[in-house]
């Protein structure tokens, strides 16, 4: 990977995601499969990014690199900053199907490094396979495909040039355990960036060839391993021999528009299908004083992510990538330079949106249901509702709520892709409570002890509902506590309520087109579905092992 660092590269968490995973499908299934009601579907829990379901346009991946020596378990490492590190892996966007851990630790610093690959193996890779995502790691190709078997080779007592089948075979051994299996990762990535001879081609393309009998399309594990192949230029001699050991071939454009996209997508094209191509950008790395990538600068509409995201959708490509994904939003200022800073993500939250298809008014429906849930604990200012109605590309829509940096906008976490998911849940029973146990409060009749009850019924709703993420089982759990809660304060029985059938919003009999965005904003309207369907499939798809992630394509 080409920048200016190194060269390699909870349980109730884990239900809840997985359930949520689930969930989206049913976020697929009601939003409609056919090209009419225009949908794309993102790999996520218990789908591999290869058999994900997308319609008719092959597979959209949406790869970061990971940074490792930014992450706020690796203190002072890589580094001569003063600032803390501020990004975890529970910041990772969804629709996000690959994360490279992309690493470089430094000679002395290794106790240093430590505390992440722990937390990695222990935690983050856990997390994020609940979320279906695949952790690769990079590893340069002169070191490791060429060099690293040289050395190995010898300390077994031998040369490369009485090495056998088996001796490349217990190296792609080594190589898996020592980079991959060890800190919990699903598979390697090739980081080729020079212009190896045939000789070296030789000796890689067997490394290679043992390592695809362990990980990657070939294996005898293709759901659950990925192998990759990143480089920065059209030299294919190391590629050709083994092109259909990979999954795809990220390719590093940095600095570069679509046209760029175009000539080497059909360089590769020889050898590989076009939704194996995947191209990338970068973000400014902080103390870059040779490279000006200038690949996220506004106007949007004018800008490398734009172009290049637009491009690898319209022309069916395999999605697209983005390298230092903590470095989103920054530029090359002294000061950004300089300096380790927070980000709301939304350059990349909007990448992934453009590469896999989100239309303009779903983008809106998504925002709106972001501000209309967190309402009930911040205010809305009128100005970023009239934003939002008046942009006019995603980019825009998503600045509206996030701000074009870190503290600049009403949320610094807001996600459209996560945000598009929840749509589907139907959520109008849970709100009609809540206005009801709000004038029962605001009336002042009910006794204390009856007042507190409902208060934190109340409030464990509202607290739910404005929560990152949540489940259709998750609303009907909170819609019967606060039925009952109203029902002892008004002295009556909670009438068994199913999602969809609340006293609020209620979508107009026979409104065929009642999972169309809605135009008027509110108080979470629902989408009209049944959250017994959504809750249902859920559960059988979480049962089958099978999820995805569902967004409209593009007007």
């Amino acid at each position: 990977m080409c920048c200016s660092q190194g060269s390699e590269g909870r349980s109730s968490i884990g239900r809840r995601l997985a359930a949520v995973a689930a969930g989206v499908v049913a976020t697929a299934l009601m939003l409609g499969c056919s090209r009419a009601m225009g949908t794309v579907a993102n790999a996520q829990e218990g789908d591999s990014p290869v058999a994900a379901s997308q319609e008719g346009n092959g597979n959209k991946h949406f790869m970061v690199y990971y940074r490792a020596w930014r992450d706020v378990t690796m203190k002072g490492v890589n580094t001569d900053l003063p600032d803390d590190n501020w990004i975890s892996m529970y910041d990772i966007p969804y629709g996000i199907d690959v994360v490279n851990v992309f690493s470089y630790v430094p000679s002395g610093q290794e106790a240093a490094a430590q505390p992440f690959y722990d937390k990695l193996k222990s935690d983050y890779a856990p997390y994020l396979h609940a979320r279906g995502i695949k952790l690769v790691r990079g590893l340069d190709y002169s070191g490791v495909m060429v060099d690293g078997f040289k050395t190995w080779i010898a300390q077994q007592g031998k040369n490369v040039d009485s090495a056998t089948e088996s001796d490349y075979d217990a190296y792609a051994d080594h190589v898996i355990e020592t980079y991959m299996t060890s800190v919990g990762l699903d598979g390697l990535d090739i980081d080729m960036e020079t212009f190896p001879d045939a000789a070296q081609v030789a000796i890689s393309d067997q490394v290679i060839t043992a390592l695809a009998k362990r990980i990657g399309p070939k294996s005898d594990n293709p759901e659950g391993t990925m192998f990759l192949y990143d480089t920065n230029g059209s030299y294919t001699a190391p590629f050709k021999n083994v092109s259909d050991c990979f999954d795809y071939v990220a390719y590093q454009q940095y600095g570069s528009d679509s046209n760029r996209t175009a000539k080497a997508a059909a360089t590769y094209e020889q050898f590989i299908d076009s939704t194996k191509f995947v191209p990338g950008l970068t973000f400014p790395e902080e103390g870059d004083m040779n490279n000006r990538w200038n690949d996220a600068t506004e106007p949007y509409l004018d800008s490398h992510f734009y172009d290049v995201a637009s491009y690898s959708y319209d022309h069916n490509l395999g999605g697209m990538f983005v390298y230092a994904l903590d470095r989103d939003g920054r530029t090359y200022s002294d000061d950004d330079l300089a300096h380790i800073k927070p980000s709301n993500l939304i350059w990349t939250k909007t990448a992934i949106a453009q590469s896999q298809g989100m239309s303009l008014e779903n983008a809106k429906q998504a925002a709106n249901h972001f501000l209309d849930r967190m309402s009930y604990t911040k205010d809305v200012p009128a100005e970023t509702r009239q934003t939002v109605a008046a942009a006019t590309n995603l980019y825009e829509v998503n600045k509206a709520v996030l701000g074009a940096d870190w503290n600049d906008g009403y949320s610094n976490t807001y996600d459209p892709t996560l945000e598009l998911s929840l749509t589907s849940i139907d959520t109008m029973a849970l709100t009609g409570a809540i206005a009801k146990a709000d004038a029962l409060l605001a009336d002042g009749a009910t006794d204390t002890d009856v007042r507190t009850t409902l208060t934190t019924a109340r409030n464990a709703a509202v607290t739910g509902l404005t929560s990152k993420l949540y489940t259709g089982a998750d609303v009907v759990s909170w819609t019967a506590s606060l039925n009952t809660a109203i029902a002892d304060a008004t002295g009556g029985k909670p009438k068994p309520q199913q999602p969809g059938t609340g006293e609020t919003d209620k979508p107009s009999s026979g409104d065929a087109s009642h999972n169309k965005p809605q135009s008027a904003t509110g108080r979470l309207a629902s989408t009209g579905s049944d959250g017994t369907v959504v809750l249902s499939v859920a559960v059988i798809m979480t049962l089958a092992g099978i999820s995805v992630f569902a967004v409209r394509r593009r007007g």
